[in-house]
C-alpha cells in the first residue's frame, strides 16, 4: 500500500524533499554561517581539478546557459515548430524561471564567492542563475522531448544529452569560481519544484492530456474513477484537485494565498525565529482549510437548496464568518510578531 502512495504522488514527494533541501541551506546562509559542502567542494574542484583545457571547456559549457542562447532557442521554438503552444510555453517558462530566479537573489542578497573567479560575473549569488534557468528551461524541453517525440532513439539520445548538460552547467559554475556549490544545488532544487508545478499547469495548454479528458468523459470511466476515490492511493491526488479547483472559482483563496507569500517573504527579510515560523504556518493551514471548508458548504447547499432560502443563508453565513475570525486573529499575531521587528 505505502508503496503504491508513493508510485503516485512521487512528484509531490521530491518537491517536497526539495524545498527541505533549500531550507536548511537557507538556514546557514541567513546566519552567516560557512556552508561545509561548500569548502568540500572548493577543496576538491577549484585546488585540484582546474587546468587550462577543462578552462576552456567550462566556458563553453556555460555559455550554453547564457541568456543569448536561451533567447535564441526560445525564438526558435516560436518561429519554427508548427504547433505554437509549444514555443509559447518554452518563452514563459525562460521568462517566468529567470524573474523568479532574481526576485529570490533580490530576497537573499549572498555575496558571490571572492578571490578565485575566472570570469567576470555581477548580482548576487543564491541561487545560481545559470543552474536554476537551466535546469527550468532544459528541463522543460526534456519533458517536452519525452511527451511528443514518438522516435525512441531520437527521444532518448536528446533527452540523454540534455540531462547530462544540465548538471554540466551547475558545476561549470562551481569551477568558474562564480557561485558555491551550495548555490547551484539550490537553484536545481528550486527549479525541480517550478518544474513541476509549471508542467502541471501546461499539460491542458499543449493537449498532452487528451487521453485522460476523454476518459472523464466515458461514463463507465466516470463509474471506475468514482470507485478508486475511496482508496487511500489516490487521497492525495483528489485532494490536490479539490484545492486546484477552490484556486480557480474562488478570489479569497487567491487572497490567502498571496498574502501567504507576502509574509513568507516578510519572514526571511525580518528573520523571524523558528517558533514565529510555526506560528506563520498553523495560521496559513487554519485560515486556508476553512476558506475550503467554507467553499465546500457552500457548493453543498447550493445544491442542496438551488433555490433562495433562509436557512441555506444561515448556513453559508456562518461558514464565511468563521473564515473572517480566522483571518482577523491572523492579522493581529501577524502585527504583533512583524511590527517590533519593523520599527525595532
Amino acid at each position: 500500500m505505502l508503496k503504491r502512495i508513493v508510485e503516485k504522488n512521487y512528484k509531490w514527494i521530491i518537491a517536497f524533499l526539495c524545498l527541505i533541501i533549500v531550507l536548511m541551506m537557507l538556514e546557514d546562509i541567513f546566519e552567516n554561517e560557512q556552508v561545509t559542502l561548500d569548502m568540500v567542494v572548493y577543496r576538491l574542484v577549484i585546488l585540484n581539478l582546474r587546468s587550462e583545457p577543462l578552462t576552456i571547456i567550462m566556458k563553453v559549457i556555460t555559455n550554453l546557459s547564457s541568456a543569448y542562447v536561451l533567447i535564441a532557442i526560445a525564438i526558435g521554438t516560436l518561429l519554427f515548430i508548427k504547433n505554437k503552444k509549444v514555443g509559447v510555453c518554452v518563452t514563459s517558462n525562460l521568462v517566468i524561471a529567470t524573474l523568479l530566479n532574481q526576485l529570490l537573489k533580490y530576497i537573499i542578497q549572498r555575496p558571490r564567492p571572492e578571490g578565485y573567479r575566472l570570469i567576470a560575473e555581477s548580482g548576487y549569488s543564491f541561487p545560481s542563475g545559470h543552474s536554476m534557468v537551466s535546469m527550468a528551461f532544459y528541463g522543460f524541453i526534456i519533458y517536452l522531448i519525452w511527451k511528443m517525440v514518438k522516435n525512441k532513439r531520437i527521444k532518448y539520445v536528446a533527452c540523454g544529452i540534455l540531462g547530462f548538460l544540465i548538471p554540466m552547467i551547475g558545476f561549470s559554475r562551481i569551477y568558474l569560481g562564480v557561485h558555491y556549490a551550495s548555490d547551484v544545488i539550490g537553484g536545481f532544487a528550486i527549479s525541480i519544484v517550478y518544474l513541476l508545478l509549471f508542467t502541471n499547469m501546461t499539460r491542458s495548454i499543449l493537449q498532452l492530456e487528451k487521453e485522460k479528458k476523454n476518459i472523464m468523459k466515458n461514463k463507465r470511466k466516470m463509474v471506475e474513477l468514482r470507485r478508486k476515490r475511496k482508496k487511500l492511493r489516490n487521497s492525495f491526488k483528489y485532494a490536490f484537485q479539490g484545492i486546484e479547483e477552490a484556486w480557480k472559482t474562488e478570489q479569497n483563496l487567491k487572497i490567502h494565498f498571496m498574502i501567504m507569500a507576502l509574509v513568507i517573504i516578510a519572514g526571511f527579510i525580518f528573520k523571524i525565529s523558528l517558533i514565529e515560523w510555526m506560528v506563520c504556518l498553523l495560521l496559513f493551514a487554519i485560515v486556508i482549510s476553512l476558506e475550503l471548508i467554507n467553499t465546500a458548504i457552500e457548493t453543498t447547499v447550493d445544491i442542496a437548496m438551488p433555490e433562495i432560502n433562509e436557512k441555506a443563508k444561515y448556513a453559508k453565513d456562518i461558514a464565511a464568518g468563521a473564515v473572517l475570525f480566522s483571518a482577523m486573529i491572523s492579522i493581529i499575531i501577524g502585527l504583533i510578531i512583524f511590527l517590533p521587528k519593523i520599527f525595532g
